[in-house]
C-alpha cells in the first residue's frame, strides 16, 4: 500500500511534469510565422562559369576551374573562409550542385547574416549556415550554435563524395531544403529578429588537413513563388510553372556549343528533362518537364530562323566528323543520317538544334496550357518522316507552319523541312509495339517544294532578251566547255567507281541494335 504522503508526492510530481510539458509544447507552438516578403522577382545566375565576378573572398582559397567554383586549401586552415556575394538577399530560392572532393569536413551555405572582420578575418560570417554533406543541419555561426538538425533524412539521400543537387528556399523566417529531390528540412527560426538581409556565402571550413569543395550551376530567384522546384511531388502538383527565366548565356559559358551563343539554352532550363532521362521513354510531357517545354518554345519562337539553321549546320558538321567512326566526315552534308545519330545518341543532342527533312503524314493544331512564357494562341504538332529514319517518325512541336501545309491526320506533304531543338524522346502506340520518336521544338514547319520549271514563252520582253544573250554566250564557249565536260565526266566516273568499292566494304547505320520502347504525343495531367 502507498502511504498518503507518498501518494501526495507522486501527484505533485505528475502535476509538475504536466506543467513542464505544457510549457514546452506552448513554446514549440509559439514560433512566430514571418510571411514571405514582397519584392521584385528576378532570376540571377550567381556564377558566370569563368571567373568570380560578383563575389568577394580570399583568392588564396577560392578559384574557378572547369566552369566550377573551387574552394581548396593545401595547408592547415585556422579559420573558415567564405566566398560572398556582393549583393545582399532576404527572400530567395537558391539551386546549385555541390561536391565534396577531398577531406571529410562539411561545407555549407551562409545566409541571413553579415560579415564581421573582427571574428575570424575579413571574410568571417555571422549568421545561419546550412551545412552539408558530412554534417547536416543549420548552425548559427558565432551565435546559438546548432539550431536545426536534419541529419537522419539528409544522410539517407546525400552523396558524400559525388555531386548533390540542393535547393534552399528562404522566405520570411522559414527555410526549406531539398537534397537530391527529397525534402530534408522545413523549419522556422524561433528568433526572427536575428535574421538580416545579407550576402550569401559559400563555406570552406577550417581544417587541419587539405580539402576541396566545388559548386556549380548557382541559380538564384529573388522573392520566389512559395513552392519547391526540385521536389518531384510539388512539381507534379504545379501546372503553370516557374517564372520566366533569362534564356541567354555568355558567349564563353561552358554549355556553349556553337558560334551563335544566342541559340544556346542554359543547362538549368534543361535539367528537369535530363533528370528524367531519355529511357524509359515516357508518354507525353511530364509535369516536371512543363517549365522547360514552354521555355524552349519561347526560345525557338523568338530566335532568328536563319541563325538557328546555321547553328544546326555547325552541330551536324561536328557530328559528321565524330559519329559512325567518322565515316561521313568528307561526304556531303545531305548524306549524313542525322536521324539515326539522334535516335542512337539522344543525350548528345539534348538541347541542340537539328535540321530534318522529309514528308509529313499528319499535322494538327492545339492550344497551349496557361504558362508564364507568353506562349498562347495556336501551336502545331506534326509527324515528320526523314529519309534516313527507316519509317521512324519525328514529332515536331512548332509555333508556326507554312500556309501551304494543310491540317489533317492522314495526309502526305512532301518536301518539308524543320529546324528545332531536340527536347526528349516521345512515346506513341504503334500497330506492333509501344514505340518512341525524337521530339523537336521548332519555330516553323516549312514547305519547300522544288522550284517549278520556267516557261520562256510566258516571260516578258526584257527577260526574253536576257535569255537570248545568255544563249549566244553559251554557243560561243560551247566547244571549249564541251571538251572540259568530257574530261570532267571521265574523272567523275573513276571517282564514283572508287566510292562504290569503298562503300561496299562498309555497313550503313541502322536501328537494328536499338531497343524501341517509346511515349504518346499528348500532355499529361495529374
Amino acid at each position: 500500500m502507498i502511504s498518503q504522503t507518498a501518494r501526495t508526492g507522486i501527484q505533485t510530481l505528475v502535476v509538475i511534469a504536466l506543467l513542464f510539458l505544457n510549457s514546452q509544447f506552448a513554446i514549440a507552438q509559439d514560433v512566430p510565422e514571418v510571411p514571405p516578403r514582397k519584392g521584385r522577382s528576378s532570376n540571377i545566375r550567381l556564377f558566370n562559369g569563368k571567373d568570380l565576378s560578383g563575389w568577394l573572398g580570399d583568392q588564396k582559397y577560392w578559384s574557378v576551374e572547369d566552369g566550377e567554383i573551387v574552394g581548396r586549401n593545401t595547408e592547415p586552415m585556422p579559420f573558415s573562409s567564405y566566398l560572398l556575394t556582393e549583393v545582399d538577399f532576404s527572400d530567395f530560392r537558391l539551386t546549385f550542385d555541390f561536391k565534396l572532393v577531398q577531406s571529410e569536413m562539411h561545407s555549407g551555405i551562409a545566409l541571413w547574416g553579415k560579415v564581421d572582420p573582427e571574428k575570424d578575418g575579413p571574410f568571417a560570417y555571422v549568421g545561419p549556415l546550412v551545412m552539408f554533406p558530412s554534417n547536416y543541419g543549420i548552425w548559427d555561426l558565432f551565435g546559438r550554435k546548432k539550431i536545426h538538425d536534419n541529419a537522419d533524412k539528409a544522410k539517407a539521400v546525400g552523396h558524400q563524395h559525388d555531386w548533390n543537387r540542393i535547393e534552399i528556399l528562404a522566405q520570411g523566417n522559414r527555410i526549406r531544403i531539398v537534397l537530391n529531390g527529397t525534402l530534408i528540412s522545413d523549419w522556422r527560426d524561433p528568433e526572427p529578429d536575428r535574421l538580416l538581409a545579407g550576402p550569401i556565402g559559400l563555406q570552406l571550413h577550417s581544417n587541419p588537413v587539405p580539402q576541396e569543395v566545388r559548386f556549380r550551376k548557382l541559380l538564384l530567384e529573388t522573392f520566389p513563388e512559395d513552392r519547391l522546384t526540385t521536389l518531384p511531388s510539388e512539381a507534379r502538383i504545379e501546372i503553370v510553372g516557374i517564372r520566366k527565366l533569362d534564356l541567354n548565356v555568355a558567349p564563353d559559358a561552358p554549355e556553349v556549343w556553337t558560334r551563335h551563343p544566342e541559340v544556346v539554352i542554359p543547362d538549368d532550363v534543361l535539367a528537369p528533362v535530363r533528370r528524367l532521362g531519355f529511357k524509359p521513354f515516357l508518354a507525353g510531357i511530364r509535369p516536371e518537364e512543363r517549365d522547360a517545354y514552354y521555355a524552349v518554345l519561347q526560345k525557338a519562337r523568338e530566335l532568328d530562323l536563319s541563325t538557328m539553321k546555321k547553328a544546326a549546320s555547325e552541330f551536324r558538321h561536328k557530328r559528321q566528323s565524330e559519329a559512325f567512326g567518322g565515316k561521313y566526315k568528307d561526304r556531303p552534308a545531305y548524306d549524313f543520317p542525322d536521324f539515326v545519330d539522334l535516335y542512337d545518341t539522344p543525350d548528345l543532342y539534348h538541347g541542340k538544334l537539328v535540321t530534318l527533312q522529309g514528308h509529313l503524314r499528319k499535322i494538327s493544331s492545339f492550344s497551349p496550357d496557361e504558362n508564364p512564357y507568353g506562349i498562347e494562341g495556336q501551336l502545331w504538332e506534326g509527324w515528320l518522316y526523314d529519309p534516313h529514319g527507316q519509317n521512324h517518325p519525328a514529332v515536331i512541336i512548332s509555333t508556326d507552319r507554312d500556309d501551304s501545309i494543310g491540317e489533317g491526320t492522314e495526309i502526305v506533304v512532301d518536301h518539308v523541312s524543320v529546324t528545332g531543338y531536340f527536347f526528349k524522346n516521345y512515346g506513341f502506340e504503334a500497330q506492333d509495339a509501344f514505340r518512341f520518336a525524337p521530339m523537336l521544338i521548332a519555330q516553323k514547319i516549312e514547305h519547300r517544294p522544288p522550284t517549278e520549271s520556267i516557261n520562256p514563252f510566258n516571260l516578258g520582253l526584257s527577260a526574253k532578251m536576257q535569255l537570248l544573250v545568255a544563249a549566244v554566250a553559251t554557243l560561243m564557249v560551247g566547244r571549249f566547255g564541251l571538251r572540259v565536260w568530257k574530261h570532267s565526266k571521265a574523272d567523275e566516273a573513276k571517282r564514283r567507281e572508287t566510292r562504290e568499292i569503298a562503300a561496299a566494304e562498309e555497313s550503313e547505320p541502322t536501328f537494328d541494335n536499338i531497343v524501341d520502347n517509346g511515349g504518346v504525343p499528348e500532355f499529361l495531367e495529374d
